[in-house]
């Protein structure tokens, strides 16, 4: 007989995710390295003391893409999943009683309260940027305590990606 392939929507909807990932990840990895060889330890003007790479605003430019693209896909999934119904069955935990929403909400309120604790203890210290002295203890407070939050959002990312990865799916 003749051997077909049938190769359905999920299927390809993960190919090129997976494709969509790598070339980002190439992007990423090329950005940050053009980044720290091209002209990176060039002095600030009005502090010569302090580096001012050439490349920051494409850095910045690129984080700005990836945080629009990851929140467009995210609606864009989540539309798409409840127009179509999902595939999950009817003993599955959905929305935020999941959990991998328990998980996301919990480390997401872990940053915030590690961060607030942290910059409250932190509030009489010196926030130095541009030059200028900061020392109003609220900035402090909300650079502690998004600092700390990117961190521990970023490591639990990084190991859930990974587990995700090597785990059995089926």
């Amino acid at each position: 007989m003749n051997n077909i392939q049938v190769v359905s929507a999920q299927d390809k909807v993960e190919k090129i995710s997976k494709i969509t990932l790598w070339v980002l990840v190439g992007i990423s990895i090329l950005i940050t390295i053009l980044f720290a060889l091209i002209n990176f330890d060039r002095p600030y003007e009005d502090n010569p003391d302090m580096v001012d790479p050439q490349l920051t605003d494409l850095l910045i430019v690129w984080t700005y893409i990836l945080i629009a693209s990851a929140a467009i896909s995210t609606v864009g999934a989540a539309i798409y999943g409840y127009i179509s119904g999902g595939n999950k069955s009817k003993n599955e935990d959905i929305g935020l009683a999941s959990k991998a929403g328990v998980i996301a909400w919990g480390t997401f309120l872990v940053g915030i309260v590690a961060g607030l604790i942290a910059g409250i203890a932190n509030k009489d210290e010196m926030l130095i940027y541009n030059t200028n002295d900061q020392a109003t203890p609220s900035e402090l407070i909300i650079t502690d305590t998004s600092m700390i939050a990117i961190i521990v959002l970023t490591v639990v990312s990084v190991i859930v990606t990974a587990y995700s990865m090597v785990s059995n799916k089926k």
